[in-house]
C-alpha cells in the first residue's frame, strides 16, 4: 500500500486540495448533541421537580416552553424512513442517502442497491431535477459535508470488504481481472456522493486510476505528494479504513488495496 500524503482531498471537493479528511473520531453529530441536550433538561427538570416550591414554576410559565424543546429536538432527532427510491422526490432521496445514519444503518447488499437505483433515476432526470440536485449539491458545508464524508466512508468500507473476502478465493490468474473489475465498481459506487454520475467507460476509469496513481508515485519519489497526485479512490479508502473499519476488515482490506494498487502501478495495466 503507498504510503498515505500529507493533505489529501475530500471525494466531495471539485478541487482535491480545498479540504481534508482528517483520521480519527469525528466530533459528535448534531443529532448527537441534541440527544446530549435532552438528557441534561430531563435531568435539571427531575431535580427541580424534586423541590415542592419549584413544582408550581414548572407546571405553569415552563410548561409550554418546555413543550416546544421537546417537540423541537423530537422532530430532530426522529428516526428517518427509508423513501421509495422509483417514486420518491430526488430531494428526499439524496437527504437520506447522504445525509442521514439509518442509511448507514442498512446492510451493505441494501445499501449497494439503493446506489443502483439512484444512479438510475439520476440518468433519467428531466432539466428541473438537474437544477435541483445542483443546488443541494451547492449548499452543502458544515456538518452536511461531514455526514456525507462519513456516509461515502462507511459505504465505501463497507463494500470493499464484500469484494476483499471473496479475493482470497480467487485463482491467481483471474486476480488481475478481479482488481480491474472491483476499481470501477467501486468508482462508480461511491460517484452519487460528488453529486455527479459517472459516465465514462470502464477502460477510461482504469486509465485515469493508472495515471493518478502513477503521478502519485512519481511524487512520492520527489518529495511533493497531494491529493491530485494519487487515485482519490485509494486516498479515501487507506483514510476510511483507519477511521471506520474494524480489526479484521482492516486485514482484508490492506491486502486487498496493496494488491490494487499494485496492479494500478503496473504499465499498460
Amino acid at each position: 500500500m503507498p504510503d498515505q500524503p500529507h493533505t489529501t482531498g475530500s471525494l466531495l471537493d471539485d478541487d482535491p486540495t480545498v479540504a481534508t479528511i482528517g483520521v480519527g473520531a469525528h466530533k459528535p453529530s448534531l443529532r448527537d448533541r441534541l440527544r446530549a441536550v435532552e438528557k441534561g433538561a430531563v435531568a435539571r427538570f427531575n431535580a427541580a421537580w424534586a423541590v415542592p416550591w419549584s413544582r408550581y414554576a414548572i407546571m405553569g410559565g415552563s410548561s409550554v416552553a418546555a413543550l416546544a424543546l421537546g417537540l423541537g429536538i423530537y422532530l430532530a432527532i426522529r428516526p428517518v424512513p427509508k423513501p421509495d427510491y422509483e417514486q420518491a422526490e430526488m430531494g428526499k432521496i439524496f437527504n437520506y442517502t447522504l445525509l442521514t445514519e439509518e442509511f448507514n444503518r442498512l446492510p451493505v447488499e441494501e445499501r449497494i442497491e439503493l446506489i443502483s437505483q439512484l444512479v438510475d433515476r439520476v440518468g433519467d432526470m428531466d432539466a428541473s431535477e438537474s437544477v435541483m440536485m445542483a443546488q443541494f449539491f451547492a449548499g452543502i458545508a458544515g456538518e452536511a459535508r461531514e455526514q456525507i464524508e462519513r456516509n461515502a466512508g462507511k459505504l465505501l468500507v463497507d463494500a470493499t470488504d464484500l469484494v476483499a473476502k471473496d479475493y482470497a478465493a480467487v485463482p491467481p490468474e483471474e486476480r488481475d481481472a478481479y482488481l480491474d473489475d472491483a476499481y470501477v465498481r467501486l468508482v462508480r459506487l461511491t460517484s452519487p456522493f460528488d453529486g455527479s454520475i459517472d459516465r465514462r467507460t470502464d477502460e477510461e476509469l482504469l486509465e485515469r486510476g493508472r495515471r493518478d496513481t502513477k503521478q502519485g508515485q512519481e511524487a512520492m519519489g520527489s518529495g511533493e505528494v497531494n491529493a491530485d497526485q494519487a487515485s482519490r479512490l485509494l486516498v479515501f479508502m487507506n483514510q476510511q479504513t483507519a477511521k471506520s473499519a474494524s480489526p479484521a476488515q482492516q486485514q482484508r482490506l490492506t491486502l486487498f488495496m496493496r494488491d490494487m494498487t499494485r496492479r494500478l502501478r503496473e504499465p499498460g495495466g
